[in-house]
């Protein structure tokens, strides 16, 4: 009895042909329809596009088999690589599944087969179903098959797909962490940055590598000329690197500044989180004089438990060379922190909390707490929850922070805000409480100025996170762990009326034993493909 080893036992007390002939009897005519035009379809090109839409509309879309992989509605980046379609099918009798991609619009179609519930088509096929998809949907056939009596169609279902006429064209930078976490922060020399674009065949090619301390959040100015990273420099946690992008570009003292320097003589510690280089590249924003709360844990999937508590928002001025609290954002009273800004730079939208004062601290001056002095969020599940603010930048002057209307007041803790390019949009996360690493995280899209936030389609069943627009404000790259523990990045289109697609996977961009974080769309300006960057640490 041959039976395909992924597929499950066929039931012993019913007849084998009994439950290939009968498993659907109320589609029997339909089904074996199907199979004449599943079978036919690549040889008869005389079949119309009537017959096939009238065909299509007939059929009830149920049974045990269920594409997982490309979602139905997906729009694909007209330059991205051949996709892996994955699906499951509960009919013990399949052996082999037939595909087919049917062209509507011509009533042309191609006809492929396998023996596993997965299919990558070569790109020689992926190049034509994207050239032929172009403005119209594909429809994508998958139907089950018993290969002693292929005319009998045992388990089937369809999606549409569409390629985009809007390019990604920017590359994106973004970390590889090993897990847990605590893997990372034992030894800085395995975290590493890869910097590639969709249409690569195989995975972005590492940049920066064995580094001897830990490098954590990074951003670019527009058109990616300016790079800031945060590094441990010298044992200095408030370390941060300001590099200007060229082809080689090489980390030493005379680029990196360090936090700790703003207000020094006060006593209070500084790290300097979520830091953000500005569009112009002149400045770059960060949360000093901050407090943390870091609880690593063992597990893999969500291995530290990460938030800011206490912190201003403070200004370094590269001209200059200065330090400045942003007015506005800078009451010790609450905690500002996660600031980023519009694409002119004339305002940040930055997550706001009432400070909060731990009861059990050790060191008053610490900046992060540790498990032991946080159990009110470890066990307690005490809530912390912030709302976005807007603030005019002003040359460095601030002004009032108002709270950004959608995302703000409405009982959930709402961080990591990012405008699109165009100035139209801002897409936030919005979980029940924290910020980093939170599994119910979701992302939601507002009007700049304020609005409805509306919940994106895009959105995964576990942890949607870490997120960048493209250049044109087409596409944003996000981090999930819908698939498995170690992060992976996806894509979706947002149209002019902020409606996005279903989550398109970048397969190439995950290796098998690192998370994927911290996605950055760079726009290399008119700076040819081998201006790619390459970091050396010194």
């Amino acid at each position: 009895m041959r039976r395909n080893p992924q597929r499950g036992t066929p039931d012993p007390t019913r007849g084998r042909k009994s439950s290939r002939r009968y498993a659907f009897v109320g589609l029997a005519i339909a089904l074996v329809t199907l199979a004449s035009f599943l079978l036919q379809c690549d040889r008869d090109r005389e079949l119309s596009t009537e017959a096939i839409v009238t065909f299509a509309g007939s059929v009830q879309r149920e049974g045990p088999l269920e594409i997982k992989y490309p979602h139905d509605g997906t729009l694909f980046p007209p330059e991205i690589v051949a996709p892996t379609f994955l699906w499951s099918d509960e009919s013990a009798a399949v052996d082999s599944w037939v595909l087919v991609v049917r062209f509507p619009t011509t009533g042309e179609a191609l006809r492929f087969s396998t023996h596993a519930p997965r299919w990558r088509p070569s790109e020689e096929h992926w190049e034509q179903i994207k050239r032929k998809s172009r403005g119209s949907d594909a429809e994508i056939f998958i139907a089950g098959v018993d290969d002693e009596a292929p005319e009998t169609i045992l388990s089937w279902s369809s999606i549409h797909i569409r390629t985009s006429n809007d390019e990604v064209r920017d590359s994106i930078f973004y970390r590889e962490v090993p897990l847990p976490f605590l893997k990372a922060v034992q030894d800085p020399s395995r975290i590493r940055w890869r910097f590639g674009t969709v249409d690569s065949q195989t995975a972005p090619p590492i940049v920066l590598q064995d580094l001897p301390v830990c490098g954590n959040c990074h951003s670019f100015s527009a058109k990616g000329k300016v790079l800031g990273i945060d590094v441990d420099y010298g044992n200095d946690k408030g370390a941060y690197a300001i590099i200007p992008v060229e082809k080689e570009m090489v980390m030493s003292d005379s680029n990196i500044i360090t936090w700790a320097d703003y207000k020094r003589d006060d006593g209070e510690l500084t790290f300097g989180l979520l830091s953000q280089v500005s569009p112009s590249g002149r400045y770059v924003i960060s949360t000093l004089k901050d407090r943390s709360v870091f609880v690593a844990t063992p597990e893999i999937a969500f291995s530290q438990l990460f938030f800011p508590i206490k912190g201003i928002l403070v200004v370094y001025d590269r001209q200059t060379e200065t330090f400045q609290a942003l007015p506005g954002a800078d009451d010790p009273a609450y905690v500002q922190s996660n600031a980023s800004w519009s694409p002119d730079g004339t305002e940040i939208v930055f997550a706001r909390a009432k400070a909060y004062e731990l009861s059990n601290v050790a060191n008053k001056n610490s900046v992060i707490i540790d498990q032991a002095e946080v159990q009110e969020f470890v066990t307690g599940k005490q809530p912390f929850r912030y709302d976005l603010y807007k603030i005019p930048f002003n040359d460095g002057k601030g002004g009032v922070a108002e709270p950004l209307a959608g995302a703000s007041g409405n009982g959930m803790s709402n961080f990591f805000a990012q405008y699109s390019p165009d100035g139209k949009w801002i897409v936030f996360c919005k979980a029940r409480s924290y910020m980093l690493l939170q599994p119910d995280s979701e992302l939601y899209i507002i009007p700049a100025a304020g609005g409805t936030a509306r919940r994106l389609r895009s959105n995964t069943s576990l942890m949607n996170s870490w997120h960048s627009w493209s250049s044109n404000s087409r596409w944003l790259v996000f981090s999930s762990k819908v698939n498995t523990p170690y992060t992976q990045l996806f894509l979706t289109h947002i149209d002019e009326n902020g409606i996005d697609t279903p989550p398109v996977l970048l397969e190439n961009f995950t290796s098998s034993d690192r998370a994927a974080n911290i996605p950055v769309f760079v726009e290399l300006d008119s700076r040819s493909e081998e201006h790619t960057s390459e970091l050396q640490s010194h």
